[in-house]
Order: structure tokens, then sequence, then C-alpha cells
């Protein structure tokens, strides 16, 4: 049960707050009745261009730094844990490609046709749910038995 909850409580910290307090908070810019309608959509608005990778890329980054961190103590499980690298290391570029592309594509968004579909935000929103959980996985898998090896 320990153990739960100390996932728990580092998911929320460390996942769940970088990815929805910036957008939690949107929604508030409806208050002031000046601003009242220029706010609706405001949420969509806000990460239509990929702007949610920039949570995604330094996700990545620390689920690289936490396995090159405990790296030298595993005995088992380096091969996963290159990979786990490897794999956040491909999040990373393939997410910095994305966050290109989106303000490209946002800066032609006045003569793109409303009813085209938004690759950037529906491929943004895809790639920040893997970085997400490919980082508590291996916050889960990987860090946390070698910080607590009690545990078990």
């Amino acid at each position: 049960m320990a153990r739960t909850i100390e996932l728990f409580g580092w998911f929320v910290f460390n996942v769940a707050i970088p990815l929805v307090a910036p957008l939690a908070l949107l929604p508030l810019a409806k208050l002031p009745y000046f601003f009242r309608k220029q706010s609706h959509g405001i949420v969509l608005r806000a990460i239509e261009g990929g702007q949610l990778l920039w949570a995604a890329i330094p996700m990545s980054a620390a689920a690289c730094y936490l396995l090159a961190m405990t790296l030298d103590e595993a005995t088992l499980n380096r091969q996963y844990m290159w990979m786990g690298i490897a794999t956040h290391v491909f999040l990373i570029v393939f997410a910095a490609v994305l966050v290109l592309l989106g303000a490209m594509e946002a800066s032609c968004a006045g003569t793109r046709p409303r009813n085209r579909p938004n690759w950037v935000l529906r491929v943004s929103i895809g790639l920040t749910i893997v970085s997400a959980g490919a980082y508590f996985g291996v916050y889960a898998e990987f860090v946390q038995p070698f910080v607590h090896p009690s545990a078990y």
C-alpha cells in the first residue's frame, strides 16, 4: 500500500501537475467580463499548435536522467534501461520536430481550411500521453526499486 501511495504521489507531482496545471488555469480567462467572448475555445487554441509537447520534452529528458542515474546499480535490466533511454531520446527528437511543424502550421493557420483536421494537435496529444506514461513506467519499474529496495 505504501508503494502505491508513493507512486501516486510521484505521478501527481512529476506528470499530472506539469501537464494539467497550465491548462487548468486557462478557463479563468472567462471570469473578466470584457474577455469572456474572446476566451471561447481558449484551451483548444492553447494546445492546437503542439504546445503540449513543451511538457513532454522535459518529461522524456527526466526519464533519460533517471535511467542513466540507476544504470550502474542495475544488473538484470540494463538492456531494457538502454532501450528506455533510446526510446525517450527518440521521443525528445520527435517532439521537437513536431513543435517546429506545429509552429509552421500555426503561422499559416489563417489560410488553413477550418474543416481540415489538425494533425499536429492529435499527434501532440498522443505523443504527450506516451511520454508521460513511459516516464511513469521508467520510475515505477526501474528507478523506484533502487530507491527503496526494501519495498519488495
